[in-house]
C-alpha cells in the first residue's frame, strides 16, 4: 500500500503532536490549517484565531516520519507553510495547508509521496477506508479503519467506523490520508470528527477533488485517477474478445498468484478487479496496465475498428504515462513476435462452433473448430479451423444428413449426431486441449423439436456401455441462433438489438445468475414477448415446462425481442417444478457468465445419478454470445 511511507507527525511548538500530515510530492505535505494553528497556538483561543486568519503564518513547523524514526521522536524536517486556506464557514474549500519541506535533501531514504486519486462525482458509499494518526494514546502512530458514506455539507464526505473495536477518527488523525481499499489511493484528507457523538465513530474528509483546488496542488502532487479512468473507458467493453486477447498479451509467461488464491492468468470476474489486479504487477519498467492499455490499442489499430474507443485509451496514454511512445514502439515488435507463435497461457478454452443454416427445405451444416475461445475474435481467426468443406453437408429438419460429398467412407455420418462424435474424436489431432464448449447454431423452428438435444449426444458410442459419457457432462453445451448469424452484407435490426442486450450484460458482469434474468410465463405468447421486449430485459428465466405446441413461437419471441440468454426445461420433464427448480439452478452460480458451467455441472448430476426426472437431463440454455461466431469472411452464403 505505501500509506505509512507518507504519512508524517506534525508537531507543536512545545514538542507535542498536533496532527498529522502527508507527502504529495518530494518537498510538498499536505495537512489541515487547524492543526498548524495548534502547532504555533499556545491556547485554544488562539488556535481558532489563526485557523481562520487570510494571512500564511510563517513561523517554521516541525514534522517528521515515525515510521523510519529512531528512538521515541528522531529527526525532525523544518518545513514552511506555502498555501494556505483558513477555515472559513462560508467556502468549501476550507481547513487546507501545504507545507512545504526547507530542505528536501533531509527527507528519509524510503519516504515517497502517495497518489491522489481524483474521485468526480462517483459515489463511495461502503468503500472501506484505513488512516494512519496520532491520537494523544498513540502518538507513535495508530491505525483507524471503517466506510466511506457520501457528501454531507461543504463538499466534505462522512466517514465511518464500522466495527466495535476499531480505533475512530479523533484527536491527532486531523490531516492524515484516506486510503480507500477498493481504489488503492488516497481520496481524502481527515478534516474533523463528530465532537458531538464520539461513540458514533463518526468524522469526515475533504476530498481529493477540493484539496487539489488550492494553490499549485493540482501542478505539483502526484495524482492518480488512472484506474477509475480506465474503468470508465471500458467499462462497455468488458468482456469483449480485444480485451481478452489484449489481457493475456500483458502478462508475464511466468504464473503469478494473487492474494485471492486465484492466478493473475485466470480471467477475472470483473472489470474493476481486472484493472487493479493488474495495476499491481510489473514487467520490465512498466505496470502491466499500461502494457494492456498498449497492447489493446495496437490490437484495435490492427484491426481498424472501435476508432472513439482507440482515442480514449491514446488520451488514457498521455496522461498516466510519460514517453507512451517508447513502450507502444517495443509492444508492437513484441506483438509481432507472438502473432509468429501460437499464444497459449493457462488452460484453453476449446470451443466448437456447429451451424445448420436454412437453405431452400434443407439445411447446410457448417462448424468450425477454436483452439482458444479467450483470444479468438472473428475478424482475426488465428486458431479457428473449419472442420466441413463449402456446401458439403446437408440435413432435414430432423437432423438425417441428406447430401454428402466427402468420398471418405470413415468420415462419412448418417446424421448430426455421428457427425458431432465425428468432431469430437478429430479435436485432440488439431490442438493440444480437450473440448470445452460447443455452440450449437440452429434456426429457431428447430431448437428442442425433431433434433435431439445435443447435450444428450453420446460422445463415443464405439465405448462399452457401461463407460459411455453425454456431450452435455464433457462440455459446455448451449444452443444458439442460426438467424443472427451475419450471412449477408444487409443489415439485420434484430441482430443489433440482441447485441446491444448483451452488451448490458457484459457491463454488469458480476451479477448473480438469479438478478439478471427476467421470469416469465408462456400461457399467452403476445403477452409473453410485450414482457420481454424491453431493451432492460436482458435475460429470460421460464416459469412454465416448454410445451411442445409453444416451442418454436416461444424460440420466435425470443429472437426478435432480441434476447441473448434464456434458460427453460424441455417438454419432457413433466413432472417437475419448473418454476423452483430453475430459480434453484440460479440461485446457485454466483456469476452469470458461469450460467454455462452451471448448466453442466448439473446434467453431471444426471448422468451421474441415473434418474431420468433429474433437472440436469432437461437443461435448455440460450447463449448467444456475439463475440463467439464463426470467422466473418467465412459466414458469407454462397
Amino acid at each position: 500500500m505505501g500509506l505509512e511511507l507518507a504519512v508524517v507527525r506534525v508537531f507543536k511548538l512545545g514538542g507535542g503532536v498536533a496532527g498529522s500530515g502527508f507527502l504529495v510530492s518530494t518537498e510538498y505535505i499536505l495537512t489541515c490549517a487547524h492543526v498548524v494553528a495548534y502547532c504555533l497556538a499556545s491556547t485554544s483561543e488562539t488556535a481558532k484565531k489563526i485557523m481562520r486568519q487570510k494571512e500564511i503564518p510563517h513561523q517554521i513547523i516541525e514534522v517528521n516520519f515515525p515510521i523510519f524514526t529512531k528512538g521515541k521522536i528522531g529527526q525532525k524536517l523544518q518545513t514552511k507553510v506555502a498555501f494556505w486556506q483558513p477555515r472559513n464557514n462560508d467556502e468549501n474549500v476550507q481547513d487546507i495547508a501545504v507545507l512545504k519541506v526547507v530542505n528536501p535533501g533531509l527527507l528519509p531514504r524510503g519516504a515517497k509521496p502517495i497518489n491522489l486519486i481524483k474521485i468526480g462525482n462517483q459515489s463511495l458509499w461502503n468503500s472501506k477506508f484505513r488512516a494512519l494518526g496520532f491520537p494523544k494514546e498513540g502518538s507513535d502512530g495508530k491505525w483507524a479503519k471503517g466506510e466511506l458514506r457520501e457528501r454531507v455539507g461543504q463538499g466534505l464526505i462522512q466517514l465511518e467506523g464500522t466495527t466495535e473495536t476499531g480505533l475512530r477518527l479523533e484527536g491527532g488523525f486531523s490531516g492524515t490520508a484516506i486510503w480507500d481499499e477498493r481504489l488503492q489511493g488516497v481520496v481524502g484528507m481527515a478534516v474533523k470528527a463528530d465532537q458531538e457523538r464520539p461513540e458514533a465513530k463518526v468524522a469526515f474528509m475533504i476530498p481529493t477533488d477540493l484539496l487539489l483546488e488550492v494553490g499549485d496542488l493540482a501542478n505539483v502532487c502526484q495524482v492518480d485517477g488512472r484506474i477509475q479512468q480506465a474503468i470508465a473507458i471500458l467499462e462497455n467493453y468488458f468482456l469483449s474478445d480485444e480485451i481478452r486477447y489484449a489481457y493475456y498479451q500483458s502478462l508475464p509467461e511466468n504464473s503469478i498468484p494473487l492474494s485471492s488464491g486465484k492466478s493473475l492468468h485466470e480471467f477475472p470476474e470483473s472489470l474493476r478487479e481486472m484493472i487493479q489486479n493488474l495495476d499491481n504487477w510489473m514487467k520490465e519498467n512498466y505496470s502491466l496496465l499500461e502494457r494492456f492499455i498498449c497492447f489493446l490499442l495496437l490490437h484495435l489499430q490492427d484491426l481498424e475498428t472501435l476508432p472513439k474507443l482507440c482515442q480514449e485509451l491514446e488520451k488514457w496514454l498521455e496522461s498516466y504515462l510519460q514517453n507512451h511512445q517508447n513502450l507502444m514502439g517495443a509492444l508492437r515488435k513484441e506483438k509481432a513476435i507472438k502473432n509468429q507463435q501460437p499464444f497459449q497461457v493457462g488452460e484453453q478454452e476449446t470451443c466448437l462452433l456447429v451451424g445448420a443454416i436454412e437453405k431452400s427445405s434443407t439445411f447446410l451444416v457448417k462448424a468450425w473448430l477454436i483452439e482458444d475461445a479467450r483470444n479468438y475474435t472473428p475478424e482475426n481467426a488465428q486458431g479457428c479451423h473449419s472442420l466441413i468443406d463449402e456446401e458439403d453437408i446437408l440435413i432435414n429438419e430432423k437432423g438425417t444428413i441428406i447430401s454428402q460429398k466427402t468420398t471418405s467412407e470413415s468420415k462419412k455420418a448418417k446424421n448430426l449426431t455421428e457427425l458431432l462424435q465425428l468432431f469430437w474424436a478429430d479435436v485432440p489431432s488439431r490442438c493440444n486441449s480437450n473440448l470445452k464448449k460447443i455452440s450449437m447454431f440452429l434456426p429457431y423452428k428447430l431448437i428442442d423439436r425433431d433434433i435431439k438435444p445435443v447435450d444428450q449426444y453420446l460422445s463415443d458410442e464405439n465405448v462399452p456401455e457401461d463407460y459411455q459419457n453425454l456431450l452435455g457432462t464433457e462440455c459446455e453445451v448451449t444452443v444458439r441462433f442460426s438467424e443472427r448469424l451475419k450471412l449477408s452484407q444487409k443489415s439485420n435490426p434484430y441482430v443489433g438489438k440482441f447485441e446491444e442486450k448483451w452488451r448490458s450484460l457484459a457491463s454488469i458482469q458480476g451479477e448473480q445468475a438469479a438478478n439478471i434474468f427476467h421470469p416469465s410465463g408462456i400461457s399467452n405468447v403476445k403477452r409473453f414477448f410485450k414482457q420481454i421486449h424491453p431493451n432492460n430485459v436482458l435475460a429470460v428465466r421460464l416459469t412454465e415446462m416448454l410445451q411442445a405446441e409453444k416451442r418454436e413461437s416461444i424460440m420466435e419471441a425470443f429472437y426478435y425481442a432480441g434476447i441473448p440468454v434464456a434458460l427453460w426445461m424441455r417438454s419432457e420433464a413433466e413432472n417437475l417444478d419448473c418454476c423452483e427448480a430453475l430459480k434453484g439452478v440460479c440461485q446457485t452460480c454466483n456469476c452469470w457468465s458461469k450460467l454455462p458451467e452451471a448448466i453442466k455441472a448439473k446434467r453431471y448430476e444426471a448422468w451421474e445419478a441415473e434418474v431420468d426426472t433429474h433437472i440436469g437431463n432437461h437443461l435448455s440454455l440460450l447463449w448467444d454470445d456475439p463475440n463467439l461466431v464463426p470467422p466473418v469472411q467465412q459466414l458469407r452464403m454462397p
